[in-house]
């Protein structure tokens, strides 16, 4: 169903025909809530019957005598609620409009408050199809825009038929290549960060290499890239596995272990009292396992095209130019089936807490399956990176092996376990940083990536002369901060980074217009080197 209207608002001379989203969209998005208020209003009657103060005979004919005994009052307030409900669904759906020029998206709601969103096709970065639990179910897709420099302003299309959604992406994408192909035409010169993009798309090496946050157009993406070889791939089974090694499935063993103590010894109590907090944690373990299942990665020209799902199936297309950070993380009960963890940032990617799920590069994956897809995100040893291998070793080893530098031996009374882990190592491409004892994590930036570094000291730690570095780059889940190094290392690493990342970024701007490989380096001079 749509409805074609004329905006002479817009940007555009031409007409700009708004069409309505799917009439079921408002109950896919808001059955949650619904499902809540009626668990709420009938908890009371839900626990006389788990608990055996009545039968189910009893609870239904309960509900039957309820009915007989409402009052006119009562079924007009029912009434009145019913339809307030569905007004409100409908008020939503009817004034939730959406339109498609040639050169963007426009998503417009409210008709007091409102709100109207644009995504310019030359600045999204990916579109992914979404399909929650619910909307599977009556076959509908969301389309999820993720624009570059968007923070947490990703255009959400909700909801239409996945055959619409799928047929309205590929029409996208078609115009998106169009306005690329275009730009490159009038030959205008290329930015530091559209030269970086360009570097990616024609290269063979597919290796992280380009500068941060980008202001320019997206890699160009075609109209549907064609999967090529997978490189990891999860079943339900591992899913599973890896969700109750963590440490939300400990915490809820432990929860679950303590409700039986309690009912048992406490009879009173009674089990319903742990329901929530055990629906807490098991909202959380389902999301995990949900996002887990079935998840599919595989090489395309590109970039990474990702599949995941069980009953909420999810799709995304990740071009690796726009890759700031990998993050690769072991908790410590997964170190026996040898699973590991890839999570990265991205340029573009929404940073809306409950979305993690799109920075996830593996799940759970096997030692192969890491080696499968570092090569891919990580330059190589021959240019000036590390092999998958080695970036191993760096994760499980402590000290100043591989050329680590650690926290000094008076960190031990802040950290006792782990001092000797945390340290950073660099190359001539990427910096590393290394932190935990029972739950390892190595980070891994490019040079060119990195925006800014800071020292952070609190009076602790400046009474040990100790400090911790944080880089800035492109907001996301993996941790670019590395704890309570020696004030002089600390210092040395900030001045040092400023000076690589500086030669990193003209470096890649000149490779890839064609210019000369020599730029000058930058260094912090000694008073802008933070003292405590």
């Amino acid at each position: 169903m749509s409805e074609n209207t004329t905006d002479g608002s817009h940007h555009d001379s031409k007409e700009t025909h708004w069409e309505r989203v799917h009439p079921l969209s408002p109950l896919a998005r808001f059955w949650v809530a619904i499902a809540v208020v009626i668990f709420t209003l009938g908890r009371n009657v839900l626990e006389d019957v788990i608990e055996g103060d009545q039968g189910a005979n009893e609870f239904w004919g309960g509900i039957g005598q309820t009915i007989a005994s409402l009052t006119l009052i009562a079924w007009l307030s029912f009434t009145g609620m019913v339809v307030v409900l569905l007004g409100g669904m409908f008020w939503s759906w009817w004034f939730t409009r959406y339109a498609v020029t040639s050169d963007s998206v426009r998503l417009r709601r409210g008709l007091v408050f409102r709100s109207d969103k644009q995504a310019r096709l030359d600045r999204v970065q990916t579109i992914e199809i979404s399909q929650p639990f619910f909307a599977r179910l009556v076959g509908l897709a969301e389309l999820r825009f993720n624009v570059a420099d968007s923070g947490d302003s990703t255009l959400h299309l909700q909801y239409l038929r996945r055959r619409d959604a799928e047929n309205l992406r590929s029409r996208l994408l078609g115009q998106k290549h169009d306005l690329a192909r275009e730009a490159s035409e009038e030959g205008a010169p290329l930015s530091e960060e559209s030269a970086a993009d360009r570097r990616h798309t024609t290269s063979e090496r597919p290796a992280v290499h380009a500068n941060g946050a980008s202001t320019a157009p997206a890699v160009v993406e075609g109209t549907e890239p064609t999967e090529g070889r997978v490189l990891a791939q999860m079943s339900v089974g591992r899913a599973l596995g890896a969700t109750f090694l963590s440490g939300t499935g400990l915490w809820l063993a432990v929860v679950l272990l303590g409700a039986a103590m309690v009912t048992v010894f406490v009879p009173d109590v009674g089990f319903v009292t742990f329901i929530p907090t055990v629906l807490g944690f098991g909202s959380v373990i389902w999301s995990s396992i949900n996002e887990g299942s079935n998840f599919r990665i595989a090489r395309t020209s590109e970039g990474f095209r990702v599949r995941h799902g069980l009953t909420s199936t999810s799709a995304q297309s990740i071009p690796i130019g726009r890759i700031q950070a990998i993050g690769i993380e072991q908790p410590w009960l997964w170190r026996f089936p040898g699973w590991f963890r890839v999570r990265i940032n991205s340029a573009g990617m929404s940073t809306l807490k409950g979305e993690d799920s799109q920075h996830l590069l593996l799940p759970a994956g096997t030692g192969q399956e890491l080696l499968n897809i570092l090569p891919h995100v990580v330059e190589s040893s021959s240019d000036g990176g590390l092999d998958g291998y080695a970036l191993r070793e760096a994760l499980e080893g402590h000290g100043s092996e591989h050329g680590f530098v650690v926290a000094p031996r008076r960190s031990r009374w802040l950290d006792p376990l782990e001092y000797r882990r945390n340290g950073y190592a660099s190359t001539r491409e990427l910096l590393l940083f290394r932190r935990g004892w029972l739950n390892r994590r190595l980070s891994v930036i490019p040079h060119a990536r990195t925006q800014s570094a800071a020292i952070i000291n609190g009076p602790i730690t400046r009474r040990l002369r100790l400090a911790d570095v944080r880089l800035d780059s492109v907001g996301g889940t993996v941790d670019t901060l590395v704890e309570h190094l020696d004030l002089d290392d600390a210092r040395q690493l900030i001045r040092e980074q400023a000076e690589r990342a500086s030669f990193a970024r003209r470096l890649d701007v000149s490779a890839a217009t064609g210019g000369s490989s020599s730029a000058p380096w930058k260094s912090l001079t000694e008073s802008e080197i933070p003292r405590d």
